[in-house]
């Protein structure tokens, strides 16, 4: 079982310094197409489901009926949301997380709040560099690579979007990304 887990962490860390280089060049394409983002947000809750159950987090989504589809890949949004829900979860110790979309303007902005430590403003700009962690201790006890969140925001960026963090020590967290309504957003990095 750990040879496995160790296994299964190394080819996570391969594939996240991968897409990471393929980012940094200009060189990562993306697969567009309309994409309901309740799907995909329904999806991705369903996998970190079992996280969440096993520490007794609650893990509510408050989504609206009537969103437009984004045009967007399906496959990169999907790992932004697995992303910043289980680093929700690994983060959490009670209450749970909360993730919200609305349309604001011409995007759609999801939330993911969660009840966990908080990050002080001075750690917050860190969070979004490759190989940055909070703190030592931090990745000792919960794990991780310091790479989902630099990529998952680089992912965003790439759909036109942005991504940025609000919290303060002791209240908990909440991450945002915003996706373009409209449908002439860049469909390369660089």
């Amino acid at each position: 079982m750990v040879v496995l887990r160790n296994s299964q962490h190394l080819a996570s860390l391969i594939d996240d310094v991968l897409d990471l280089s393929q980012l940094e060049a200009g060189q990562m394409a993306l697969d567009r197409e309309p994409v309901l983002l309740t799907e995909v947000i329904a999806a991705a809750s369903t996998a970190v489901r079992p996280l969440y159950e096993s520490k007794s987090l609650y893990l509510k989504l408050e989504l609206p009926v009537d969103l437009p589809p984004v045009l967007a890949d399906r496959t990169r949004i999907r790992e932004v949301l697995l992303n910043l829900l289980s680093n929700a979860g690994r983060f959490t110790e009670s209450g749970g997380v909360t993730v919200r979309v609305e349309r604001q303007r011409d995007d759609l902005v999801t939330s993911v709040a969660d009840t966990g430590p908080g990050i002080a403003e001075p750690e917050q700009a860190r969070l979004f560099q490759p190989f940055q962690q909070l703190d030592g201790t931090f990745r000792r006890r919960y794990g991780g690579t310091g790479l989902g969140l630099s990529i998952s925001k680089k992912f965003v960026e790439l759909h036109g979007g942005r991504m940025w963090v609000e919290s303060q020590p002791g209240s908990g967290a909440t991450f945002y990304f915003s996706l373009p309504l409209k449908l002439d957003a860049p469909a390369q990095a660089g």
